[in-house]
């Protein structure tokens, strides 16, 4: 019985575990493509918005117009990124419910492809937060030694904590899209904590040295 319970379970987290581990930064990745290629603005118009909820998340379904060098182009595409291009928002925000139809938008589009259009110009914030958390908890569990199961240096056991750390604040605080003037913001709040967070484990995890040091001393 505990033989098809551990099969149940490795196959319902396993292929969990490795969707975090890789599919989120692959959604980072596409996203930073995607803002890269969005690099000029123009004003458009919605022509329809709804906004429809599913089993506790919601998603923005919008269709807008806009012009460019006196071509008009249609785009449905909300934010940037693989997952999230449809406006996907996990109960974080209802853009949909503040555009009606003909309401006015600011459009990034591609100068080299007008075709390609975002409303939201910036990440996902699940694809940079669920990256930090998982890698930085998944790394952090090579941080210890096998044997004494103290950090294998302060610096790593910081930095993998202040990854962890910073990824679960951008999930719980942040809104659903991450614009680029707030990257300066997490880089030096990830620097802030990576560095409590190192300081935190030379308190809890003395150095080994200094502990077989005072076990000789003692005996």
């Amino acid at each position: 019985m505990r033989y098809i319970i551990g099969i149940a379970a490795a196959l319902v987290f396993v292929p969990l575990l490795l969707a975090l581990l890789f599919m989120m930064p692959l959604e980072f990745c596409v996203s930073s493509w995607h803002l890269w290629r969005a690099d000029a603005a123009t004003e458009g118009r919605v022509i329809s918005s709804e906004h429809k909820n599913h089993r506790g998340n919601t998603r923005s379904l919008i269709r807008y117009s806009y012009t460019v060098d006196g071509r008009s182009y249609e785009s449905d595409r909300v934010r940037a990124g693989w997952i999230s291009n449809k406006g996907y928002e996990s109960g974080a925000g209802s853009l949909a419910q503040f555009l009606s139809p003909g309401s006015q938008v600011s459009v990034r589009y591609d100068t080299a492809h007008p075709e390609f259009a975002l409303l939201e110009y910036g990440w996902p914030k699940w694809s940079l937060g669920f990256s930090l958390a998982v890698w930085g908890m998944w790394l952090g569990s090579y941080v210890f030694d096998s044997q004494d199961r103290r950090p294998k240096s302060h610096v790593l056991y910081g930095l993998t904590r202040g990854m962890w750390l910073l990824g679960f604040m951008i999930i719980l605080l942040l809104p659903p899209t991450l614009e680029p003037k707030i990257i300066p913001t997490l880089l030096g709040t990830g620097l802030v904590l990576s560095v409590v967070a190192g300081v935190y484990g030379r308190v809890r995890y003395p150095h080994t040295a200094a502990v077989t040091g005072g076990q000789e001393a003692s005996f």
